[in-house]
């Protein structure tokens, strides 16, 4: 199941299931589950840990040193969950001073980044290019699009999904659709119904969105959510989306309708 031009550390545990393609790289203290793939030129680095059934493709590197001033060789690591895919020219770096984290079911398309210290949940998806900074969170099941770019400290929310070639340096809500520059632009409907979520928690979200960016527009958004009507408030998504936003430290991304999404840069809101 080794290539014999593969290079193993004697410090990489690997499972008996495990398959390496030619000329592959596994350096350092890197334990890998059963049945992971290791294709042809790929480099995993540790300390990282990896569970079962993960795919690396060509050319993907996985546990680098960070891009970050600060790294002074501190102990730093990579842990990922269970049947992730990283097509190739994948890059994932190791923490600052602690770990990049990345769940199960994960899909990280070509050249996509996961930066320093980042955690990735579940059933994420990182399309093309897309490009995770240094501290970012990523909830379960969000998207994040072709050639995106989400800034240090931003967290992306649960079932949340970023539109291609976009940019933010606030946090993205769940269940949302963001686009262009720090913009949500409506719920995420399509993820919502694919999620298996109940029809009466879509019908509060979608409640819930209207009150608060169409029914109160100008209101500010902690204000409009502390009005919220008794009967939404107690649906465990709204309460979901509610903890998100006031638990931000870089601001949330304004709401601007989808028929005025042309407007360039858009503030964030607090």
């Amino acid at each position: 199941m080794i290539h014999p031009t593969a290079m193993i550390d004697a410090a990489a545990n690997l499972d008996a299931t495990v398959s390496v393609g030619p000329y592959a790289i596994i350096e350092g203290p890197v334990t890998i589950g059963a049945n992971c793939t290791i294709c042809a030129h790929a480099r995993v680095i540790g300390p990282l840990s990896m569970g079962r059934g993960n795919r690396v493709h060509s050319f993907a590197v996985l546990g680098d040193t960070p891009q970050d001033r600060k790294f002074q060789n501190q102990d730093s690591g990579v842990v990922i969950g269970d049947e992730n895919i990283f097509r190739e020219n994948v890059t994932v770096h190791r923490g600052t001073g602690g770990q990049t984290a990345i769940g199960s079911h994960c899909f990280l398309m070509v050249a996509s980044h996961v930066g320093h210290n980042c955690r990735v949940g579940n059933h994420v998806t990182l399309v093309n290019g897309a490009l995770l900074a240094g501290h970012v969170v990523v909830d379960d099941h969000a998207i994040i699009g072709g050639n995106c770019a989400v800034h240090q400290h931003c967290r992306v929310g649960r079932l949340a999904m970023i539109s291609n070639v976009s940019a933010h340096n606030t946090d993205i809500p769940p269940f949302c659709i963001a686009m262009n520059i720090n913009m949500v632009t409506q719920l995420n409907a399509v993820g919502l119904r694919r999620s298996g979520m109940s029809r009466e928690s879509q019908n509060a979200l979608r409640e819930m969105f209207r009150w608060i960016y169409r029914t109160h527009a100008g209101v500010p958004l902690v204000r409009a959510m502390d009005e919220l009507p008794v009967e939404l408030a107690a649906i465990a998504e709204i309460q979901e989306f509610v903890a998100f936003v006031k638990a931000t430290k870089r601001g949330v991304a304004r709401f601007r309708p989808w028929s005025q999404r042309h407007g360039g840069m858009v503030a964030a809101e607090t």
